[in-house]
């Protein structure tokens, strides 16, 4: 009985395709503990937890385009740009923290709308995400560095700041932010019509078309959902750091990438892996801080990652490769 409820709970497991990020995180953790047997001790894991809070963020939010078979480029300018409007808010005019952090919020969410009205009028689907992504990213870091000419916001409302500091069961209370988001895009994506929608989509999208599903629609909300999950990955770090920085975001599209490519999300579309995300975003994570403890240049973190998403999409590939034969 005991080796019949195993051998369920591993097939549960490999069917929610959390197992090869799981297996993942774990060679990565005792890789580290054997190198540095205090890796996990408290402090180190509160700072883990941090770093790991915006990795998972800028991850679900590439996801969720990711879903419907697109590329997010300017998934760290709309959080730098955010977070640079919200810290302006606060620094130059005395805008309290709630406005000034719904006021960037605001902004983040029409950067979405810009986006998703472009993406849409340039064909919804295959480049388009790219081009027009790229071209925005570009766009929204130039008024970034227009508005503050490359200098950071410093006088943050000291309440705001606070946040970065408080703790709910000794972990960052951002923490517990990123896992609320997280839970809300998995409930969309399980429960939810839009979700369900935006897979469908992502899977094939002259199917879905024709079976009714609107492509303005799943292009348009998809980029409003990313924007407002990337808009709120910039208000934590700039919690996180105290400060408005305009290069904040700059190192953040390997990472959207990365994470849920790792945790089983398509490359093509269609499916999604709210869970496995966060894994990869806590194997990123591990990445990134092991190689500080270790003394490795940290340049070395965009050759890993970059090896780790081309990886990825091998895998990702060969998958779709070996179902395709298995249908003939």
């Amino acid at each position: 009985m005991k080796n019949s409820n195993q051998r369920t709970m591993i097939s549960q497991v490999k069917e929610s395709g959390i197992l090869s990020p799981l297996i993942i995180v774990a060679i990565l953790l005792t890789v580290m503990l054997i190198l540095k047997p205090n890796y996990l001790a408290a402090t180190n894991v509160f700072v883990l937890v941090k770093v790991l809070t915006i990795t998972a963020m800028v991850g679900f939010s590439q996801m969720i385009i990711m879903a419907i078979g697109g590329l997010n480029i300017s998934v760290g300018a709309i959080g730098a740009l955010s977070a640079i409007i919200a810290g302006g808010a606060m620094d130059r005019l005395g805008v309290p923290a709630f406005p000034a952090l719904i006021i960037g919020i605001l902004v983040g969410v029409a950067c979405g709308v810009v986006n998703g009205l472009l993406i849409y009028r340039a064909g919804g689907v295959g480049p388009a995400f790219f081009l027009i992504t790229l071209a925005t990213a570009s766009l929204f870091q130039g008024i970034n560095l227009t508005i503050t000419s490359g200098n950071p916001y410093y006088g943050i409302d000291s309440k705001f700041m606070a946040y970065g500091d408080t703790q709910l069961f000794g972990l960052p209370l951002s923490f517990f932010y990123m896992l609320l988001v997280g839970l809300l895009i998995w409930f969309m994506f399980s429960k939810l019509a839009i979700g369900r929608q935006f897979l469908a989509f992502g899977a094939n999208p002259k199917a879905a078309e024709l079976y009714g599903i609107s492509k303005f629609r799943v292009v348009l909300y998809a980029s409003i959902i990313a924007a407002l999950v990337a808009a709120i990955a910039g208000m934590i770090a700039m919690i996180r750091i105290k400060t408005a920085q305009p290069n904040m975001g700059a190192d953040w599209m390997l990472l959207s990438f990365a994470a849920p490519l790792i945790g089983g999300t398509k490359l093509n579309g269609g499916k999604v892996n709210v869970a496995g995300c966060l894994l990869g975003a806590i194997a990123l994570t591990i990445i990134s801080n092991g190689l500080v403890h270790l003394a490795v240049d940290v340049f070395w973190n965009t050759l890993i990652y970059g090896t780790v998403i081309l990886l990825s999409v091998m895998v990702d590939q060969f998958n779709l490769a070996g179902m395709l034969r298995r249908k003939r």
